[in-house]
């Protein structure tokens, strides 16, 4: 038993030293990149620098790291880089109540507001199709932000829009280094993109088979009507015992329009329906088609359908 106990016990301290050993292993490597950056900044190599002090503030989380990023960043030129770190900074100092360095993180971040550019991103309402995404580089821009200046660094910035079913559009805009001015870009409407093959042809097939459909109910209903048009002649369908009695002219007329009626518009309807099925495009065809539509028109004579479009 006390073999057991002193294993478990052995067990806890290894897994509680294992977090501790990782810490230290991460403080290591950090410090590692942030005395190489230094180096590269003694050389003169300001770029480098930055990037090295960027991996060492991932991997360490310094708020002294995230102070010489920063300014790493505005002798690089990249002042709204510089900008966002120090207001990063400023933060992180407020967070630890750390009141030096907040102090010298907000004091630079005020000195390089006004030497930060700006693009405002104008989006009219009819720009604005469903579903529609404006990316400023890799950054996706809410719709809350569009209309206000966005801080961005020197150099080209490709802004983009994209929305389902709607040709993408992008612009490669260059800024100026020391420039404090706002770019303002409108983006403008999508171009709807054509309705693929596949759908057209879906969409006459469906058309067909239900103007087919109504064609067989209307010529069923032409059907029933002569029946009715056919009994309102036959004597038989007087009362029994009544003497004087002739059939029902007016039933039988009226039952006859409306077979008539009833077949030709069934008909119609069901040779647009055929039509429909038959003609609709392949599903490799590439061509452009006019709209296809079919219109009803009722007269005091009678009705029309007629069939509109192009194949």
């Amino acid at each position: 038993m006390n073999a057991l106990l002193a294993t478990l016990a052995c067990c806890s301290l290894c897994a509680a030293a294992l977090p501790a050993a990782g810490e230290e292993m991460h403080s290591a490597r950090a410090d590692a990149l942030f005395q190489q950056a230094q180096t590269l900044l003694d050389a003169g190599k300001v770029e480098a620098a930055c990037s090295k002090l960027e991996a060492s503030e991932a991997a360490g989380n310094s708020i002294e790291t995230l102070l010489h990023l920063a300014d790493c960043y505005e002798r690089a030129g990249r002042s709204a880089s510089a900008w966002h770190a120090f207001q990063e900074a400023q933060a992180v100092a407020h967070a630890e109540k750390d009141a030096e360095r907040e102090q010298v993180a907000a004091e630079r971040a005020s000195a390089l507001e006004p030497k930060v550019m700006r693009v405002v991103l104008i989006v009219p309402p009819l720009s604005r199709v469903p579903g529609l995404t404006v990316q400023l580089g890799n950054n996706t821009i809410p719709a809350a932000s569009w209309g206000a200046g966005i801080p961005v660094d020197a150099g080209v910035q490709r802004i983009s829009a994209s929305a389902k079913g709607h040709r993408s559009w992008q612009l490669d805009l260059s800024v100026a280094r020391g420039d404090a001015r706002e770019y303002r870009v409108n983006v403008p409407t999508l171009t709807p993109v054509p309705q693929p093959n596949s759908d057209r042809r879906t969409t006459f097939r469906t058309a067909g088979f239900v103007t087919g459909g109504v064609g067989f109910a209307g010529l069923g209903a032409g059907a029933v009507f002569s029946a009715l048009s056919r009994s309102a002649d036959d004597a038989s369908t007087c009362a029994r015992g009544v003497i004087q009695c002739t059939p029902n002219r007016s039933n039988r007329t009226g039952y006859g329009e409306a077979a008539a009626v009833s077949f030709a518009v069934g008909g119609t309807l069901l040779a647009t329906g055929v039509t429909l099925f038959v003609v609709s495009p392949a599903p490799d065809s590439k061509e452009q088609h006019a709209p296809l539509r079919v219109a009803a028109r009722v007269a005091g004579s009678g009705g029309r359908l007629q069939l509109e479009g192009a194949w």
